[in-house]
């Protein structure tokens, strides 16, 4: 049904922006309007063919990088339509408004007006000023990292940890950058400049495949913290968007997985902890849960209670989840964890900002999509992710590099 319903819209679409040029752009119509035609009927029928086979594709093929070429077909569709789009609503705007304009004229006894069609021209002008901005995000925006810097005060932080530096990264999806791998090591780079204690990795490290990290794992392992590094598993990394023949083949996929992760020098953290320990009265617990998320499509494996079995007698934890909604389900007001680290959401992978605050379509889906939360002594931070998935590209929203100091209260 969706793809009925999409081809409809891209059909729709592309009708009035043919009926818009003719009503535009009469004298250019009549010199071109057979080519104009033919090279719009070509493009619904190559982008129709690129829908039915994704919708095949997402199932059926194991080849990783034929994924990374369907999602840069789906950045040229973004890039073409989106304009389109703007176009369509801008010119049927500037119809309504002309003939609503020349039938008052008229009710007058008064000759209609020409219309200027200002609306749609400037609808087209934004269009194509759109596609300029796409391509922009899917060439530059995807490896244009962004470290962030963030502070958190805590009472109960212990002594000796006031100070501490977390880097956080998140959902990487290797299978999108098939063949650019190697932009990657500018993120490794910047991390490494930064010298944190830990360094943490919220989920998704892969679309479905495990073969997908075997070109990061190389990268990844230049990764430097003195505390060590630590992982837990994303929805993505339990190839669950893939038709697998057998549950023994989808199990040895997130078993290859898991190994690809600790190769690249993580302590995989599913449903257990650790413990940093400067002395005695100086400890601290990084728990780690396996994924766990609110909607019904999601792997429900994250288990709190056996995740910090062993660490009940340490009183400062930080929480790895790569869902955000298991703070809001599990852990906000209901344990003593002051800190959780997530991902997941990418920030939409598509935003603005505006001084201080940003805006994202994210908001619409996510009540914690980006950035750091309170609720009373409890914080979550969101990281928007390093990598990309479908859209190959991001616009005002950078990929994320976090670093969080911890602070003791005075």
């Amino acid at each position: 049904m969706s793809f009925f319903l999409t081809a409809f819209v891209l059909i729709i679409l592309d009708t009035i922006t043919v009926r818009g040029i003719k009503y535009i752009f009469p004298n250019f119509w009549i010199r071109h309007k057979s080519g104009i035609k033919t090279f719009f009927i070509l493009q619904v029928i190559f982008f129709l063919f690129f829908l039915m086979g994704g919708f095949f594709l997402q199932e059926h093929t194991r080849d990783y990088r034929v994924f990374t070429v369907y999602y840069y077909l789906f950045g040229l569709m973004v890039a073409l339509y989106s304009p389109k789009t703007i176009f369509a609503i801008s010119l049927v705007l500037d119809i309504i408004i002309s003939r609503t304009g020349n039938k008052k004229r008229r009710s007058r006894n008064l000759s209609p007006k020409n219309p200027s069609h200002i609306l749609a021209k400037c609808g087209m002008v934004t269009g194509v000023c759109m596609t300029l901005i796409i391509v922009w995000g899917i060439l530059f925006g995807r490896y244009n990292y962004d470290v962030h810097h963030v502070q958190i005060t805590f009472d109960d932080l212990p002594v000796k940890f006031d100070g501490f530096k977390i880097a956080q990264i998140s959902d990487v999806h290797a299978g999108s950058s098939a063949g650019m791998i190697h932009r990657f090591q500018k993120a490794v780079d910047l991390i490494n400049q930064q010298a944190p204690d830990i360094i943490v990795f919220t989920g998704d490290m892969v679309n479905n495949f495990a073969e997908e990290t075997y070109p990061l794992i190389p990268v990844f392992s230049g990764l430097k913290a003195s505390g060590g590094k630590y992982a837990v598993m994303g929805n993505h990394d339990y190839g669950m968007y893939y038709k697998w023949k057998t549950p023994a083949e989808e199990k040895a996929n997130i078993q290859n997985t898991e190994q690809a992760i600790t190769s690249m020098g993580f302590d995989l953290l599913n449903n257990r902890s650790v413990v940093i320990e400067k002395d005695s009265l100086n400890r601290i617990a990084v728990v780690g849960i396996e994924n766990w998320g609110i909607r019904d499509r999601h792997p429900k494996l994250g288990d709190i209670d056996i995740a910090t079995d062993s660490v009940k007698d340490i009183p400062f934890k930080i929480l790895l989840s790569h869902d955000p909604s298991f703070w809001a389900e599990k852990i906000k007001g209901k344990t003593d964890i002051p800190l959780t680290l997530s991902g997941h959401t990418h920030g939409m992978q598509i935003g603005a900002r505006f001084g201080k605050r940003r805006f994202s379509p994210a908001r619409m889906q996510y009540e914690y999509w980006a950035g750091l939360y309170q609720v009373n002594r409890q914080y979550l931070y969101v990281n928007r992710g390093l990598g990309v998935i479908a859209f190959p590209g991001r616009i005002g929203m950078p990929p994320e590099i976090t670093i969080l100091e911890l602070k003791r209260k005075d």
